[in-house]
């Protein structure tokens, strides 16, 4: 196929455009200062809590956008506690949490003259990432690029996780293009290459983080690799 021919690149989210780690590991001391005002625990204690919550959470929801939903590991963690529904101790947790995290969140170098470029060549670009929609709209926003996504696909509104492939379909259909019409970037051999792989859709592993390996299973293999997000322009000359 020649480059043109690929008219949309699906891109997840957090570790394929902006680092997730240390965002989230600012939030939840941000979340623990907060905390410690109504429990007098360590923080390693706090985070025992927290992952014992997020956990339990995960187990009754697996595979929904609310699996994800912070506010629920905080609310179990107080009712735990708490023995009751202290809704300001909560309310004030997820707020320290989500404002911290998207003060610290930063986009890979490179994005943004890559996104610029995608649409210099009339490439549409598209977000399918799981969790809840506001909460990956307002991270765009904070981010400032919006205005170079054209369409957006979270587990809350695909009403899966990925692998699935609802949130793949979703998106090849908001824009009107067929599977291989479209590539997808992540850095996820199962949740981003399996999903997209299934769907027969062209697939780029970005080798970054705690999944930067190509695995062994031929349906989570990607059809790139990559160890930086400008080397996509490179794949789409190859696609």
């Amino acid at each position: 196929m020649r480059s043109m021919e690929k008219r949309a690149v699906f891109f997840d989210f957090d570790n394929t455009l902006c680092e997730y780690d240390s965002s989230h590991e600012k939030a939840m001391k941000a979340a623990y200062k907060v905390f410690r005002k109504y429990v007098k625990v360590s923080f390693e204690e706090f985070i025992r809590l927290y992952d014992v919550s997020k956990t339990e959470v995960h187990r009754e929801l697996t595979g929904t956008a609310s699996s994800h939903n912070r506010i629920l590991y905080f609310q179990r963690m107080v009712e735990k506690l708490r023995k009751n529904v202290d809704s300001e101790m909560i309310l004030r947790l997820d707020d320290a949490y989500w404002g911290r995290f998207f003060k610290s969140m930063r986009l890979y170098d490179g994005v943004i003259p890559l996104l610029k470029e995608l649409k210099r060549r009339g490439i549409k670009i598209g977000i399918v990432t799981d969790f809840t929609a506001d909460i990956q709209l307002r991270r765009i926003h904070a981010l400032k690029v919006g205005s170079y996504i054209d369409v957006l696909v979270t587990s809350e509104e695909a009403g899966r996780d990925k692998p699935h492939p609802a949130a793949f379909l979703f998106a090849l259909n908001k824009l009107g293009i067929l599977p291989h019409e479209a590539i997808v970037v992540g850095d996820n051999p199962e949740k981003d290459i399996e999903g997209a792989n299934a769907v027969g859709i062209d697939t780029v592993l970005l080798m970054k983080g705690v999944h930067a390996e190509v695995p062994e299973e031929d349906y989570r293999k990607p059809k790139f690799v990559i160890n930086e997000l400008p080397e996509l322009l490179g794949v789409l000359e190859k696609a």
